[in-house]
């Protein structure tokens, strides 16, 4: 199987006060620089990144081998537009699109793997998702025959309507961390993903 991961690096931290998330710090690199290196590490074909605040000091702070960097031009009208723009640029042959936040710079290359295993497994015919305690999570992997279900739903849910559409089409693998809720919206989510970095040492 051929994989695709769209990583959301367009948002406005509006809940961050004046600034960026993606660029606070997580082990002294830029929070999207992390995020970018776990998925540089994993078992993928093609990385788009999909940028729009302040498009170019993310640019900067990214690590080399991105295959594509797609600026959204119509950020601000929320998430959709960004997994419109990433995703319209994947390759033909890409077999599935795992859709990757920006900002949840927990996540592991292992637990990335993970889930595209289990999308393997399947044959790429299932959207797969993580799962933590009863919790269904991120980041989420479409098979390309439901990447014009997503491109044609309308307002920002695109991705969670069609999980919710196709229940019987969609499986769940369990995942012992909870790296795969956690995101940095706020300075107390940047304040308890130090914290548990720093625990984890």
């Amino acid at each position: 199987m051929k994989i695709a991961v769209t990583i959301l690096a367009a948002g406005g931290s509006t809940r961050m006060g004046d600034m960026n998330k993606l660029l606070l710090l997580i082990d002294d690199k830029p929070m999207i620089y992390s995020v970018c290196r776990m998925v540089l590490d994993a078992k993928v074909n093609q990385i788009i990144l999909v940028t729009g605040y302040q498009n170019n000091e993310v640019e900067k702070s990214i690590p080399k081998g991105i295959n594509k960097i797609v600026y959204n031009r119509d950020w601000e009208s929320g998430m959709m537009s960004s997994i419109y723009a990433g995703m319209s640029k994947i390759e033909k042959d890409v077999d599935g699109n795992m859709i990757m936040l920006g900002d949840m710079p927990l996540i592991s290359t292992m637990t990335i793997n993970k889930i595209i295993g289990e999308f393997n497994k399947y044959n790429g015919n299932h959207i797969v998702y993580p799962i933590y305690g009863d919790r269904q999570a991120n980041p989420v992997i479409f098979p390309r025959k439901y990447f014009p279900k997503i491109l044609n739903s309308k307002g920002d849910g695109g991705c969670k309507n069609v999980l919710k559409k196709y229940p019987g089409d969609s499986v769940g693998i369990h995942i012992n961390s909870d790296e795969v809720i956690i995101d940095c919206d706020t300075k107390d989510d940047y304040f308890l993903i130090e914290k548990k970095l720093i625990n984890n040492v």
